[in-house]
Protein backbone atom coordinates (compact mmCIF):
# COMPACT_ATOMS: atom_id res chain seq x y z
CA UNK A 1 0.00 0.00 0.00
CA UNK A 2 3.35 2.56 0.84
CA UNK A 3 4.37 2.12 -2.28
CA UNK A 4 1.06 2.41 -4.74
CA UNK A 5 0.15 5.19 -2.62
CA UNK A 6 4.14 6.73 -2.72
CA UNK A 7 3.52 6.64 -6.78
CA UNK A 8 0.47 7.92 -6.60
CA UNK A 9 1.55 10.75 -4.77
CA UNK A 10 4.81 11.24 -7.26
CA UNK A 11 2.26 10.89 -10.38
CA UNK A 12 -0.24 13.97 -9.29
CA UNK A 13 2.79 16.31 -8.60
CA UNK A 14 4.05 15.43 -12.52
CA UNK A 15 0.76 16.09 -13.94
CA UNK A 16 0.67 19.29 -11.64
CA UNK A 17 3.80 20.46 -13.12
CA UNK A 18 2.95 19.35 -16.64
CA UNK A 19 -0.39 20.92 -16.61
CA UNK A 20 1.00 24.12 -14.92
CA UNK A 21 -0.03 27.37 -17.21
CA UNK A 22 3.71 28.76 -17.70
CA UNK A 23 3.79 33.18 -17.58
CA UNK A 24 6.12 35.58 -19.33
CA UNK A 25 8.72 34.66 -16.54
CA UNK A 26 8.46 30.50 -16.14
CA UNK A 27 8.90 27.90 -18.39
CA UNK A 28 7.94 24.26 -18.33
CA UNK A 29 9.98 21.35 -19.61
CA UNK A 30 8.97 17.66 -20.14
CA UNK A 31 10.56 14.53 -21.53
CA UNK A 32 10.61 11.17 -21.75
CA UNK A 33 14.01 8.70 -21.84
CA UNK A 34 14.72 5.29 -22.71
CA UNK A 35 17.67 3.81 -21.30
CA UNK A 36 19.90 0.60 -21.42
CA UNK A 37 22.05 -0.17 -18.90
CA UNK A 38 23.76 -2.63 -15.81
CA UNK A 39 22.85 -3.18 -12.84
CA UNK A 40 25.34 -4.67 -10.30
CA UNK A 41 24.77 -6.27 -7.09
CA UNK A 42 27.99 -7.05 -4.99
CA UNK A 43 25.84 -8.68 -1.88
CA UNK A 44 21.47 -9.87 -1.54
CA UNK A 45 20.79 -10.13 1.64
CA UNK A 46 24.41 -10.82 2.89
CA UNK A 47 24.38 -13.56 0.07
CA UNK A 48 25.91 -13.66 -3.39
CA UNK A 49 25.25 -10.73 -5.72
CA UNK A 50 23.70 -10.82 -9.22
CA UNK A 51 24.40 -8.64 -12.58
CA UNK A 52 21.64 -7.81 -15.20
CA UNK A 53 21.19 -5.97 -18.25
CA UNK A 54 18.23 -3.53 -17.63
CA UNK A 55 15.68 -1.42 -19.94
CA UNK A 56 14.81 1.57 -18.61
CA UNK A 57 11.96 3.97 -18.78
CA UNK A 58 12.34 8.17 -17.26
CA UNK A 59 9.57 10.67 -17.48
CA UNK A 60 10.60 13.60 -15.92
CA UNK A 61 9.66 17.29 -15.98
CA UNK A 62 10.52 20.73 -14.17
CA UNK A 63 9.57 24.07 -13.80
CA UNK A 64 11.68 27.50 -13.66
CA UNK A 65 9.64 30.67 -11.94
CA UNK A 66 12.27 33.23 -11.60
CA UNK A 67 15.28 31.56 -9.40
CA UNK A 68 13.29 28.78 -8.15
CA UNK A 69 13.47 25.20 -10.19
CA UNK A 70 11.03 22.59 -9.29
CA UNK A 71 11.84 18.76 -10.27
CA UNK A 72 9.96 15.60 -10.76
CA UNK A 73 10.99 12.14 -12.26
CA UNK A 74 10.22 8.96 -12.43
CA UNK A 75 12.61 6.08 -13.74
CA UNK A 76 11.13 2.44 -14.35
CA UNK A 77 13.42 -0.52 -14.88
CA UNK A 78 12.80 -3.97 -16.12
CA UNK A 79 15.80 -6.65 -15.89
CA UNK A 80 17.02 -8.62 -18.63
CA UNK A 81 18.11 -12.09 -19.43
CA UNK A 82 18.17 -14.59 -16.76
CA UNK A 83 17.93 -12.46 -13.52
CA UNK A 84 14.45 -10.58 -12.52
CA UNK A 85 15.10 -7.83 -10.28
CA UNK A 86 12.90 -4.79 -11.65
CA UNK A 87 13.56 -1.29 -9.69
CA UNK A 88 11.14 2.17 -9.26
CA UNK A 89 12.63 5.62 -8.77
CA UNK A 90 10.70 8.58 -8.39
CA UNK A 91 11.34 12.05 -6.76
CA UNK A 92 10.45 15.83 -6.50
CA UNK A 93 12.62 18.76 -5.19
CA UNK A 94 12.28 22.24 -4.81
CA UNK A 95 15.63 24.13 -5.85
CA UNK A 96 17.08 27.87 -5.38
CA UNK A 97 19.16 29.39 -7.78
CA UNK A 98 22.33 30.18 -6.05
CA UNK A 99 24.67 31.19 -8.83
CA UNK A 100 24.26 32.40 -12.04
CA UNK A 101 27.87 32.60 -14.00
CA UNK A 102 28.42 33.35 -17.68
CA UNK A 103 26.88 30.32 -19.06
CA UNK A 104 26.24 28.62 -16.14
CA UNK A 105 23.80 28.14 -13.38
CA UNK A 106 23.33 26.09 -10.05
CA UNK A 107 20.71 25.18 -8.28
CA UNK A 108 20.32 23.98 -4.82
CA UNK A 109 17.42 22.53 -2.93
CA UNK A 110 15.57 20.18 -0.81
CA UNK A 111 13.21 17.06 -2.31
CA UNK A 112 11.61 13.55 -1.02
CA UNK A 113 12.36 10.61 -3.60
CA UNK A 114 10.90 6.84 -3.16
CA UNK A 115 12.70 3.69 -4.46
CA UNK A 116 11.82 0.14 -4.46
CA UNK A 117 13.42 -3.12 -5.82
CA UNK A 118 12.18 -5.87 -6.87
CA UNK A 119 14.38 -9.32 -6.51
CA UNK A 120 13.23 -13.08 -7.77
CA UNK A 121 12.84 -15.70 -5.24
CA UNK A 122 16.01 -17.66 -4.01
CA UNK A 123 17.94 -14.27 -4.40
CA UNK A 124 19.38 -13.53 -0.70
CA UNK A 125 18.49 -16.85 0.35
CA UNK A 126 14.87 -16.71 -0.03
CA UNK A 127 12.33 -18.69 -0.95
CA UNK A 128 9.55 -16.14 -1.87
CA UNK A 129 10.22 -12.91 -4.15
CA UNK A 130 10.85 -9.76 -1.97
CA UNK A 131 11.14 -6.28 -2.25
CA UNK A 132 13.45 -3.70 -0.77
CA UNK A 133 11.38 -0.42 -0.59
CA UNK A 134 13.21 3.24 0.75
CA UNK A 135 11.55 6.82 0.97
CA UNK A 136 12.85 9.58 2.62
CA UNK A 137 14.06 13.71 2.14
CA UNK A 138 17.10 14.34 -0.19
CA UNK A 139 19.67 16.78 -0.74
CA UNK A 140 19.51 18.25 -4.92
CA UNK A 141 21.92 19.94 -6.66
CA UNK A 142 21.22 20.83 -10.52
CA UNK A 143 23.97 22.58 -13.13
CA UNK A 144 23.45 23.76 -16.62
CA UNK A 145 25.88 24.70 -18.63
CA UNK A 146 25.14 26.47 -21.99
CA UNK A 147 27.57 25.71 -24.32
CA UNK A 148 25.91 27.44 -27.69
CA UNK A 149 22.50 28.68 -28.40
CA UNK A 150 21.07 24.97 -29.13
CA UNK A 151 23.34 22.94 -27.55
CA UNK A 152 23.72 22.84 -23.60
CA UNK A 153 24.36 20.35 -20.87
CA UNK A 154 22.29 19.42 -17.90
CA UNK A 155 23.60 17.78 -14.59
CA UNK A 156 21.22 16.94 -11.73
CA UNK A 157 22.51 14.96 -8.12
CA UNK A 158 20.50 13.85 -5.35
CA UNK A 159 21.51 12.31 -2.49
CA UNK A 160 20.13 11.06 1.00
CA UNK A 161 22.17 9.24 3.68
CA UNK A 162 18.76 9.18 5.58
CA UNK A 163 16.74 6.48 3.48
CA UNK A 164 13.82 4.36 5.74
CA UNK A 165 13.85 0.79 3.98
CA UNK A 166 11.81 -1.95 4.50
CA UNK A 167 11.92 -5.33 3.48
CA UNK A 168 8.53 -6.99 2.11
CA UNK A 169 7.92 -11.03 1.19
CA UNK A 170 4.96 -13.14 1.10
CA UNK A 171 2.60 -10.61 2.74
CA UNK A 172 4.65 -9.47 5.71
CA UNK A 173 6.80 -6.10 6.12
CA UNK A 174 9.63 -5.45 8.15
CA UNK A 175 11.59 -1.97 8.92
CA UNK A 176 15.11 -1.38 8.70
CA UNK A 177 17.59 1.47 9.63
CA UNK A 178 18.18 4.32 7.52
CA UNK A 179 21.28 4.54 5.02
CA UNK A 180 21.88 5.74 1.62
CA UNK A 181 21.14 6.51 -1.50
CA UNK A 182 22.92 8.60 -4.47
CA UNK A 183 21.27 9.32 -7.66
CA UNK A 184 23.14 11.20 -10.84
CA UNK A 185 21.82 12.08 -14.26
CA UNK A 186 23.73 13.65 -17.17
CA UNK A 187 22.11 14.92 -19.77
CA UNK A 188 23.48 16.89 -23.60
CA UNK A 189 20.78 18.43 -25.12
CA UNK A 190 20.20 20.07 -28.23
CA UNK A 191 17.44 22.22 -29.00
CA UNK A 192 15.82 21.01 -32.60
CA UNK A 193 13.31 23.96 -32.66
CA UNK A 194 11.38 26.47 -30.10
CA UNK A 195 9.66 23.55 -28.65
CA UNK A 196 11.49 20.77 -29.14
CA UNK A 197 14.85 19.32 -28.04
CA UNK A 198 17.08 15.93 -28.32
CA UNK A 199 18.96 14.73 -25.72
CA UNK A 200 21.47 11.94 -24.86
CA UNK A 201 23.09 11.30 -21.79
CA UNK A 202 24.15 8.75 -18.97
CA UNK A 203 22.47 8.04 -15.70
CA UNK A 204 23.46 5.84 -12.89
CA UNK A 205 23.19 5.33 -8.95
CA UNK A 206 23.88 3.47 -5.84
CA UNK A 207 22.07 2.38 -2.39
CA UNK A 208 22.96 0.74 1.02
CA UNK A 209 20.58 -1.52 2.94
CA UNK A 210 22.02 -2.98 6.31
CA UNK A 211 21.75 -5.98 7.70
CA UNK A 212 17.99 -6.97 9.72
CA UNK A 213 16.76 -9.53 11.34
CA UNK A 214 13.86 -11.35 9.87
CA UNK A 215 12.13 -14.48 11.38
CA UNK A 216 14.47 -15.05 14.05
CA UNK A 217 16.96 -15.39 10.48
CA UNK A 218 19.66 -12.89 10.67
CA UNK A 219 20.49 -11.09 6.75
CA UNK A 220 23.14 -9.37 5.71
CA UNK A 221 23.27 -5.87 3.97
CA UNK A 222 22.36 -5.44 0.29
CA UNK A 223 24.40 -3.16 -2.00
CA UNK A 224 23.76 -2.39 -5.73
CA UNK A 225 24.92 0.07 -7.95
CA UNK A 226 23.48 0.94 -11.59
CA UNK A 227 24.46 2.94 -14.71
CA UNK A 228 23.15 3.12 -18.05
CA UNK A 229 23.04 5.45 -21.54
CA UNK A 230 19.61 7.19 -22.03
CA UNK A 231 18.47 9.06 -25.33
CA UNK A 232 15.31 11.05 -25.40
CA UNK A 233 12.90 13.96 -26.27
CA UNK A 234 11.94 17.45 -24.02
CA UNK A 235 8.70 19.16 -24.98
CA UNK A 236 8.80 23.15 -23.84
CA UNK A 237 5.08 24.66 -23.32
Amino acid sequence: MRRGFSLISLAIVLICLVSATPTASAQLLAGVQLSYGRANFEEVLGEEGAKTSQLLNTVWAHYDYEDLRFTGIYQGSLGLGGTSIGRHLGQVAANYRVLEEGPMQIYAGLGYHFTSTRFAKEMGGQENPFTLTGHGFAGQVVIDIEITEELRTSTTLTASPWVNWSFSSAGTTRSIDASGSFNAKLDLVYDYSDQLSVQIGLLGGSYKVLGFTHNDNKLGETRGVFAGFSAGITQRF
